[in-house]
C-alpha cells in the first residue's frame, strides 16, 4: 500500500517532464521557423529551406511527443496518421515530385498548362483537407491545458483569412500598403504565436495527480 501512492507520484512527474521538454522543444522550433520565414528573403531566400525543416521537424516532435502524455494529440491513432500525413503531403519534396510529373509540350502552349491543373489542383485541394482535418482532431483530441488545443485551428483560420483579403486587392502605397504588409505576414505570426505558447505551456506543466 505504500508503493502505491509513490507510483502514481512517479508516473505524474514522468508526464510533467515529457510534457516540459516536447512542449519547449517543439515550441522552439516553431520559432525558429517563423524567425526563418521572416529573415529568409531577397538576399537570404537561400535559407528558406531551413523553414520548412523546422516546420516540419518541430510538428513532428509536438505529434509524437517524448511520451505520450507530451503529444498534442495524445498519440490517438487517427489525430496522429492524419497530422503526419499532413506534413508529408505539403512538404516540398512531395510538391517538386507532382511538379516533376507534368509533361513539357512545345507544341502545344496550353498542354502544360492543363497538365499542371490536372496534377496540381487535386494535390493541393488533398493538402487542404488534410490540414483542416488535422487541427480539428487535434482540438478534439484536447491534450494541451484548457482550450488551447483549438490554438492551430484559430491560426489556420486566421491564415486562410488573411490569404483570402490577400487576393480582394494588390499591394500599394501608404495605408493599403501597410495593410497588406500585415496580412502577408499573418501565417509567420501565427506561427510564432503558436511557438511561444508551446513554450509556455511547457513550462508551466506540472505534476497532477
Amino acid at each position: 500500500m505504500i508503493d502505491e501512492p509513490m507510483t502514481v507520484v512517479n508516473a505524474a512527474d514522468r508526464d510533467a517532464r515529457s510534457r516540459r521538454r516536447t512542449w519547449v522543444t517543439g515550441g522552439a522550433l516553431l520559432l525558429l521557423t517563423a524567425l526563418v520565414g521572416f529573415v529568409a528573403r531577397f538576399d537570404l531566400a537561400q535559407f528558406h529551406y531551413w523553414n520548412d525543416v523546422f516546420w516540419a521537424v518541430g510538428v513532428l516532435v509536438l505529434v509524437i511527443g517524448f511520451g505520450r502524455a507530451g503529444s498534442i494529440t495524445g498519440r490517438r491513432p487517427l489525430a496522429t496518421i492524419v497530422t503526419v500525413l499532413q506534413l508529408v503531403f505539403a512538404s516540398p519534396l512531395a510538391a517538386g515530385y507532382l511538379s516533376s510529373l507534368v509533361p513539357s509540350d512545345p507544341g502545344n502552349p496550353y498542354a502544360e498548362e492543363d497538365a499542371w491543373i490536372a496534377v496540381m489542383f487535386p494535390y493541393f485541394a488533398v493538402v487542404l483537407v488534410l490540414t483542416v482535418a488535422a487541427v480539428i482532431l487535434i482540438g478534439i483530441a484536447n491534450a494541451l491545458p484548457r482550450h488551447w488545443s483549438w490554438a492551430p485551428a484559430l491560426v489556420l483560420a486566421a491564415s486562410a483569412a488573411s490569404s483570402a483579403a490577400l487576393s480582394l486587392f494588390s499591394a500599394g502605397d501608404g495605408t493599403l500598403g501597410i495593410v497588406t504588409r500585415m496580412l502577408y505576414e499573418v501565417p509567420g505570426v501565427g506561427i510564432a504565436l503558436l511557438g511561444a505558447l508551446a513554450i509556455v505551456l511547457g513550462l508551466r506543466a506540472k505534476r497532477t495527480r
